[in-house]
């Protein structure tokens, strides 16, 4: 019996010590493989009305650009604008801007998205520091606007942009 109870010990402080050196142990691994996909709750492809219940249930203070689906809001000091599709029957966001008050450092803001976003970013001359997230979702970040866009909506409307 003496024995028994000193083998769990050991078993106690061994996975106690594990979870001290290896946090992320307990961490299941399903959980490794989610990423973020919003800014302050807004996504590509949500609706409308989706929007507007998001907005409703945390008191965004937003309003909306006259004659068209674009939101802006103020949220926890950046201006947050959201473009929505205005042709789509259910209004679909399409690109989310994140205009941020007094961003940093910008080595330290690009580690802090790496992380909540779990992804790692590439550099690009024109755009700044790129994640993919999400199905789809590109993250951009200029030093001081973040832009979460769904790439095939805004491929298409660069085509027909081009196109005029």
């Amino acid at each position: 019996m003496k024995i028994a109870i000193v083998v769990a010990g050991v078993i106690v402080v061994a996975a106690a010590v594990l979870v001290a050196v290896q946090p992320s142990f307990l961490k299941p691994a399903s959980l490794a493989l989610v990423q973020k996909s919003d800014i302050l709750g807004f996504s590509p492809g949500m609706t409308f009305d989706e929007t507007n219940k998001l907005i409703t249930q945390r008191r965004y203070r937003c309003r909306q650009l006259r004659d068209s689906y674009v939101l802006e809001c103020a949220v926890d000091g950046a201006k947050v604008t959201i473009f929505s599709d205005d042709v789509g029957p259910k209004h679909p966001i399409w690109r989310v801007n994140a205009e941020l008050n007094n961003p940093g450092p910008e080595d330290a803001a690009v580690k802090s998205i790496s992380d909540q976003f779990n992804a790692q970013p590439t550099r690009d001359a024109r755009e700044g520091w790129i994640w993919t997230v999400g199905r789809g979702l590109k993250l951009s970040y200029d030093g001081t606007a973040l832009k979460l866009v769904d790439e095939a909506e805004d491929i298409r409307r660069g085509k027909q942009e081009a196109k005029r």
